[in-house]
């Protein structure tokens, strides 16, 4: 059998078509999962910040304990480690998160909650960046 002017050999096409898209494709999908991730730590950390500054305006006494519980737990809930979050109770006029108890139980005192987490690429293994999240709550 003669082939015909202009009828060419088709086989592999598709798989070369394939073979081209294919990167661009994981690349897109890779990307979005990472996203998600981020997005979700993201979410997370908002959510304990703002519990811990609830707590902390709440407390009797000293709160920073009283803020760092319910942020250790959110975190741990998540499925993130805890222990390599830093976290921090102070009032905003402070240069450092250090004062004193009583600071924070001044009506109209603003308290504000800190917490940073480091967040690591999946694909590029460790390549990362620090992640913060940081709450403001007026003491009424």
């Amino acid at each position: 059998m003669t082939r015909g002017p202009g009828r060419l050999n088709r086989k592999g096409q598709a798989l070369v078509e394939f073979a081209l898209v294919l990167p661009l494709v994981l690349l897109l999908v890779v990307g979005m999962l990472e996203f998600a991730r981020a997005w979700n730590l993201h979410q997370t950390m908002t959510d304990a910040v703002r519990e811990g500054a609830r707590r902390a305006v709440l407390a009797d006494g000293w709160p920073v304990d009283s803020a760092y519980a319910p942020m250790w737990r959110y975190l741990a809930q998540a499925g993130y480690n805890p222990s390599y979050a830093t976290m921090g109770v102070c009032n905003p006029p402070a240069t450092s998160c250090v004062g004193t108890g009583s600071n924070f139980k001044l009506s109209g005192q603003n308290v504000t909650v800190t917490l940073s987490l480091p967040y690591k690429l999946w694909v590029l293994g460790s390549v990362g960046f620090m992640m913060r999240s940081t709450f403001t709550v007026r003491n009424e």
